[in-house]
């Protein structure tokens, strides 16, 4: 019986040990993680301060005036909806078409159409 006790004695004192260690690296890591919650909590003011000024100069009137004086209506873009209307229609008419007659070159070429009006940006990107 005293055998069994110094047994658990020396349990309960290495499992304390580990419990300890335990809660030193939990401390530890509790202190890193607040530390790191405050640094984010002022990047997050000052971002939200920069926004605040960086709107304030959007919204003022300096940048109302420079505004109306550059801007030009001519450069507003007005007709790809009606080619964006006859390409969406010609594709529909290719997609009937290739169902009713079951032909996979019509479906893919109706795909094609519908798709293709980025050819010419992409090209011009490369």
């Amino acid at each position: 019986k005293n055998a069994q006790s110094k047994v658990d004695v020396e349990d309960t004192k290495a499992s304390l040990s580990a419990d300890e260690q335990f809660l030193m690296m939990l401390k530890e890591k509790c202190q890193m993680t607040d530390k790191e919650w405050e640094e984010r909590q002022k990047t997050r003011q000052l971002e939200m301060e920069a926004v605040s000024k960086a709107l304030a100069v959007l919204a003022g009137d300096d940048a109302h005036d420079l505004f109306t004086k550059t801007f030009n209506p001519a450069l507003v873009q007005t007709a790809t909806a009606e080619s964006s209307k006859r390409r969406t229609a010609a594709s529909l008419v290719l997609s009937k078409a290739a169902a009713k007659l079951h032909n996979p070159r019509l479906s893919a070429l109706a795909y094609r159409v519908k798709l293709d009006a980025f050819e010419r940006v992409k090209k011009a990107i490369d």
